[in-house]
């Protein structure tokens, strides 16, 4: 199942994310099979990030909470909130890179 997972990172613990970046990034890289798509939420295209999104495969809920609760960004105290969503593809039969 696909699941879209949205961060919110802590205004005040911001300094955190070039520190806990090159952990988080080897985090992703080990988890790939199951974070298909991951990045940086901004305002604008410049911006400092103010979160974040994955698009998750994995069998139900319980196993993206297990997954984000180890990732270096929330572990570190970076992130504030996380939502995740249940994500059905509107063309589940056309396979289209991101």
């Amino acid at each position: 199942m696909l699941f879209v997972v949205q961060f919110r990172d802590d205004p005040a613990q911001r300094h955190l994310r070039p520190e806990l970046l090159p952990a988080h990034l080897a985090f992703l890289k080990a988890h790939e099979s199951r974070v298909r798509v991951a990045g940086s939420l901004r305002k604008e295209s410049d911006d400092r990030a103010i979160g974040g999104m994955w698009i998750v495969d994995v069998e139900k809920y319980g196993d993206v909470r297990a997954l984000y609760e180890q990732d270096p960004f929330w572990t570190g105290g970076l992130r504030a909130s996380v939502e995740v969503y249940r994500y059905a593809k509107a063309f589940p039969d056309i396979e289209q890179p991101v």
